[in-house]
């Protein structure tokens, strides 16, 4: 037995769901999606460092961090919360181009249309 502990699907989840909310609350869609993609082929590397650095450290600071590193080393975590963000983006764009059309149809229904300019 090591000094970190395996992490179960719903402590995964629940880390996955968190750093998805900091990420909504501070609206950094797209430095989070540029960061996630650039990061993601050397996760299991940062993974180990990251498990290197802290090891010695863990049993003073607590296992709190220990689900995160080991959530975040998993590739497959990481193409998740890809999807989470993406899926909110496009929602976020269709949302947007129903408010723009909206906003298109008010304006046109003045005497404004027929002038040319």
């Amino acid at each position: 037995m090591g000094i970190f502990d395996k992490v179960t699907e719903e402590e995964e989840e629940r880390v996955l769901k968190k750093a998805y909310d900091l990420i909504e609350k501070y609206g950094l869609h797209d430095a989070a999606l540029l960061m996630l993609y650039s990061v993601k082929p050397f996760a299991p590397l940062g993974g180990a460092l990251g498990r290197f650095i802290l090891g010695p450290l863990i049993p003073f600071i607590g296992h709190r961090e220990e689900s995160v590193i080991t959530t975040f080393e998993q590739s497959r975590n990481i193409e998740n919360l890809i999807e989470m963000i993406e899926v909110k983006r496009k929602e976020d764009r269709t949302k947007k181009e129903e408010e723009r059309k909206s906003r298109k149809e008010k304006k046109e229904k003045g005497l404004r249309h027929f002038w040319p300019f």
